[in-house]
């Protein structure tokens, strides 16, 4: 087992958040510093302890790479040997010392590869069995300090480990062509956009806002999945096969606006009229309709008006024209479409409740999800139509205010505030009642009584399994 020890300067840790709170927080860093390290050679049929050809290269290298570590009369040695790596100096953890055998383990390192190569290149797994060898060869190279330099002899383990490379006969020439690109972008890595955690979080959020996730009858609750998704990763992770270590890339916001382009795509041809219709899930052609054309108004307006005419004044007057008309035109289509619809009824106290519960999460709680849609519904009357107290005592031993605490309010007054909205309650009648469900707690009983209701509720939700 390899013991590592890494040292980050942190430059300072901002929060991000996602939907109004806070997911997680963010360190911006300094660079990191930790000492390179051994790894052990790979076995195989090609054995560089008994080739004389690998023990002359081993025995060059090492003194190649020790007379640049110590120095000469031309050039100094490390950690004086560039203005980059003579910064060291100032880092508190840095110690020459504990570098004095990296031109040994460098030139091992670059014979071991070469070994590792010459063992795989025919495996059938062969490319990942190379490159995972070669990536954990240079995260043995250890970390750099921001400008303090390279990872010590870095550059040199990419130069003969290329060198051998080409030299090698025996290598079909596509097989090297994808290894040599492989270290070519190793060492030579495209300056790629640094990831930035709210950049990725804003522009997944501006999704969710332009989804036209209000088609209730194409999209019923897809919007409560999506809102809980973080889509950070570019890909699943794999894991290393020599250092055990799982690696994925981040996203950048160029590859996940690409990624929700194709996200939109699925979804929309996945959900369409077609389908509904196929599934005989079209009760009522005219509320569809009525509901396209509400939310094709709606992204229009999101997308805003603009004009580029050379006058100026002419501008405005035909972003007003164009509003004008796409009023009138939005007007003739819902008029005959409202004419055909059924009279709307009143909104009752218990679907607005539903609504209110159900963009919480509420419906998400495992035990709500093991009940039928119709015991749902009538869960949803109970807590609607019984007292305060009942109420509060059946949500809560839904566990629904453990998960508005853990995961919607920060705070007991805004969850409060938030309940008393929900039932138009005072808020101290909220506070009163969640709190006399804790045996230790000093409320008054005998005016917040919903640890009274606890066997009530209890029955109630079992009548509903």
């Amino acid at each position: 087992m390899i013991k590592r020890h890494t040292t980050f300067y942190v430059k300072d840790i901002s929060p991000v958040e996602f939907c109004g709170k806070t997911v997680m927080y963010q360190m911006n860093l300094n660079g990191a510093f930790e000492l390179p390290f051994e790894i052990e050679p790979t076995k195989g049929e090609h054995d560089f302890t008994t080739c004389k050809g690998c023990q002359k290269t081993l025995a060059e290298l090492t003194k190649r790479l020790t007379e640049k570590f110590e120095g000469n009369q031309q050039k100094k040695g490390f950690p004086f040997c560039c203005s980059y790596h003579s910064n060291l100096v100032k880092v508190k953890e840095f110690n020459r010392a504990l570098f004095a055998n990296v031109p040994v383990m460098v030139a091992k390192k670059i014979i071991y590869t070469n070994q590792h190569i010459i063992n795989n290149h025919s495996t059938e797994n062969w490319y990942k069995v190379i490159t995972d060898y070669i990536e954990w060869a240079v995260e043995s190279f250890g970390q750099m300090p921001n400008d303090c330099g390279e990872r010590l002899y870095l550059s040199d383990y990419f130069f003969y480990v290329t060198d051998l490379l080409k030299r090698n006969e025996e290598i079909k020439a596509e097989k090297k062509t994808r290894l040599l690109e492989f270290l070519n972008t190793y060492q030579t890595p495209n300056e790629s956009p640094k990831t930035d955690f709210n950049i990725l979080l804003s522009t997944y959020q501006k999704w969710l806002k332009e989804f036209p996730f209000e088609l209730n009858s194409y999209f019923g609750n897809l919007k409560q999945h999506f809102e809980k998704q973080l889509p950070i990763l570019n890909g699943k992770p794999e894991a290393n096969i020599y250092s055990g270590l799982a690696k994925a890339k981040m996203h950048t916001k160029s590859s996940l606006i690409e990624a929700l382009i194709n996200l939109t795509n699925n979804l929309l041809t996945q959900i369409n009229g077609v389908t509904l219709y196929e599934k005989g899930l079209i009760t009522d052609a005219n509320k569809i309709k009525l509901e396209l054309v509400i939310n094709s108004r709606k992204l229009k307006l999101k997308q805003g008006y603009k004009n580029s005419s050379p006058n100026e004044e002419q501008r405005y007057r035909k972003i007003l024209k164009e509003w004008f008309n796409d009023e009138k035109k939005f007007i003739d289509e819902i008029t005959p479409l409202l004419k055909a619809l059924p009279p709307q009824q009143a909104e009752t106290k218990t679907d607005k409740l539903k609504a209110e519960l159900g963009k919480y999460g509420f419906f998400e709680l495992p035990k709500v999800k093991q009940l039928s849609e119709p015991n749902k519904q009538r869960l949803i009357e109970l807590i609607s139509t019984n007292d305060l107290p009942y109420s509060i005592a059946m949500v809560e031993y839904l566990g629904f205010i453990k998960h508005l605490k853990a995961e919607h309010f920060t705070t007991d007054y805004k969850l409060f505030k938030a309940v008393a909205n929900w039932f138009e309650v005072a808020e101290r009648a909220v506070k009163g009642n969640i709190y006399v469900l804790n045996e230790f707690s000093k409320e008054n009983r005998t005016r917040y009584t919903a640890d009274q209701q606890k066997q009530t509720v209890q029955k109630n939700y079992e009548a509903l399994k």
